[in-house]
């Protein structure tokens, strides 16, 4: 537990009121309230949510060492560099509430993202997106920007 209230950054929160922390400060004390537990599954929704890039990787360096052979940790991540460093597979979920859902069956990492990405689901030959995402490199002078 002071493990990983250390890696979190949580000792300076330890003895605040629930109601008065900051966005991250909740999402880190609630990270940490899942990891200290004992279980076969572990289930984070979008874990780096409101975090900085260091906490950022501090939360899923701390999600990555949950797994054991005998356990399973599902993450649900839109922040596709987390879910690259965090996954050996990759499902990608689409649909509307009440209405209808697809779960693709587990994919690779890059596959995954790929498909994400791609905004097609060429198992269920689905278009959830009208353009795919794409990434242009732009070079400025000695650097580049993505």
């Amino acid at each position: 537990m002071e493990r990983i209230m250390d890696v979190l950054e949580l000792k300076q929160v330890e003895n605040r009121d629930i109601n008065l922390l900051s966005g991250g400060e909740l999402q880190r004390f609630a990270l940490a309230l899942v990891c200290v537990q004992q279980a076969d599954v572990y289930m984070f929704d979008e874990p780096s949510s409101y975090l900085d890039i260091r906490q950022r990787l501090a939360a899923a360096r701390t999600i990555r060492e949950l797994l054991r052979p005998d356990d399973y940790v599902i993450v649900v991540e839109h922040d596709l560099s987390v879910l690259d460093y965090l996954s050996d597979f990759v499902c990608v979920l689409y649909g509307r509430p009440a209405v209808y859902g697809v779960v693709t069956l587990p994919s690779s990492v890059r596959e995954g993202i790929n498909i994400f990405l791609d905004g097609h689901i060429p198992t269920e030959n689905l278009r959830f997106r009208e353009e795919s995402l794409t990434f242009r490199i732009a070079e400025a002078g000695d650097e580049f920007l993505v």
